[in-house]
């Protein structure tokens, strides 16, 4: 894009004098002959003004402030999006709250954002109504967000394979996952369907591959339903060598059950949970499990708005960010 400098060095005047002409400064004395060649000059060079940049960014998510409160998870992300927003200079509007118990969204206020990243498996068609809103968008966690829109999020197909074929190389085939769906929802923030989790999907096209029974429990992701699935599966009389948790509240309920029932960890049974939140480093025993990094999911998304927000980049990306297994108590590789 052409400069006020291009424009003065073609017309043979000063950057002053075009930034006055083209600012149609009444005090500048010029002749018409110069004001019109530096006109002609800079619609030719596509010279455009450039205009104060909107640097403001709008979380929209469908979490309740409730859940964002009680859920580490969403916690995590919502600060690592403040302290990103703040670093860079940028500021942050009023979060949009699509949760089902709101009254009618105003998505006037998305148009008004310099960038919106949105948080929370919203269905494709929602995105795609998003982005006619504000092209400036960015959503965190959702591998199934249109190639067109920017997205970050670990590929959690690939964790849970890869976690499970190290379990098989230890000789432990009994394994067992418990987790819930996942919640797709529209832009009244009404359950659109329920979606099997990539975790579960993984998990059970292992458990064919490898021929050995698929011990899995859908009830849900809060610690309360680990502790249930723990109950199930002692009345059977059929605990596994090792637990999966879909994330870590589940963990940690499976963890208190299993040491109500007085069994050893991880010397009966191993337990490996999914995310990683700072919670599950204090338990005793502290539980393994699969980092997800959701801090860096905000911080990247942040940096993602920012260079949409300044054009410094103008295709979609997809960041995919690696997930590792965090080795603690409850599961070692090497024992």
């Amino acid at each position: 894009m052409a400069s006020i400098r291009d424009i003065a060095r073609a017309a043979e005047v000063s950057p002053g004098t075009v930034s006055r002409v083209l600012n149609n400064d009444p005090t500048l004395s010029v002749s018409k002959t110069t004001r019109q060649r530096i006109h002609d000059i800079a619609d030719k060079l596509q010279y455009q003004k450039s205009s104060r940049k909107n640097k403001s960014i709008q979380i929209i998510t469908y979490a309740s402030r409730a859940k964002e409160m009680s859920d580490p998870y969403y916690r995590e992300i919502r600060l690592a999006i403040e302290a990103e927003v703040k670093r860079l200079n940028l500021s942050l509007k009023r979060t949009i709250r699509i949760d089902g118990n709101q009254s009618e969204v105003d998505l006037a206020k998305i148009d008004k954002a310099g960038a919106i990243i949105v948080v929370g498996n919203f269905s494709r068609d929602a995105i795609e109504i998003l982005k006619q809103r504000n092209k400036n968008i960015i959503v965190i966690n959702n591998p199934n967000t249109p190639k067109s829109i920017d997205a970050v999020y670990s590929d959690l197909n690939h964790s849970m394979t890869h976690l499970l074929n190290q379990l098989g190389q230890l000789k432990l085939s009994k394994i067992a996952y418990v987790g819930g769906y996942h919640t797709i929802r529209n832009l009244s923030g009404e359950p659109f369907y329920n979606n099997t989790d990539v975790r579960y999907e993984a998990y059970k096209k292992w458990c064919k591959q490898q021929q050995i029974e698929d011990i899995s429990i859908l009830d849900g992701w809060d610690k309360e339903d680990g502790e249930r699935a723990v109950k199930v599966l002692a009345k059977q009389q059929s605990l596994p060598e090792v637990f999966i948790a879909g994330n870590d509240m589940v963990a940690i309920g499976i963890l208190q059950q299993l040491q109500y029932e007085k069994v050893t960890i991880p010397d009966e049974i191993k337990l490996i949970s999914f995310n990683d939140l700072e919670v599950i480093k204090y338990t005793v025993p502290s539980i393994s499990s699969v980092h997800i990094p959701v801090d860096e999911f905000g911080r990247i998304a942040v940096r993602m708005a920012e260079e949409r927000i300044n054009n410094t980049r103008r295709i979609a990306i997809h960041v995919v960010v690696e997930a590792q297994l965090i080795e603690r108590n409850t599961f070692k590789s090497n024992t």
